[in-house]
């Protein structure tokens, strides 16, 4: 996992608002986000678990996905991967920019949270009001099929 630089996080924003036509704010009627292709919406009033949070990372595993971006809105965005198992709510003091540094989690926890693949094909999208994931990617959805009873969707 490594935290991506100002100007590689400009160029992913830039590229989902371009791609998914996101659209943040607080309008919680309209669509927020356009995504092509294979999509499933999902409900879940409570973030996950960290089961949970494991079984997703173990679904992102299962699918081979060696490279990804965790991207936070306003926040540190990531490049990670999901075989390196990183606990949830993992955070770490960077003492070049002296603060505290926080991965997120697979659940919007107040912010939107996009989990996306480096060849934008699939990912988990986060509304953080409400209480909304957009599984895209055909693989991706029919695992979480398979497991929406035991994620609580």
């Amino acid at each position: 996992m490594r935290v991506i630089s100002k100007d590689e996080a400009i160029i992913l924003w830039d590229k989902l608002n371009s791609e998914f036509k996101f659209k943040p704010g607080i309008d919680i009627t309209g669509e927020w986000i356009i995504i092509p292709g294979n999509t499933k919406k999902y409900h879940k009033a409570t973030p996950w678990s960290e089961k949970q949070e494991k079984i997703i990372n173990s679904i992102l595993k299962e699918l081979g996905l060696e490279k990804m971006y965790a991207l936070d809105w306003n926040h540190d965005c990531f490049e990670f991967s999901p075989m390196e198992d990183i606990s949830m709510n993992y955070n770490y003091y960077d003492p070049d920019r002296q603060c505290q540094v926080y991965f997120p989690t697979y659940y919007p926890d107040g912010d939107y949270y996009f989990f996306i693949d480096s060849t934008w094909n699939c990912g988990i999208f986060g509304h953080p009001w409400r209480n909304e994931i957009i599984v895209m990617g055909k693989e991706l959805i029919k695992r979480f099929e398979k497991n929406k009873e035991i994620l609580e969707l």
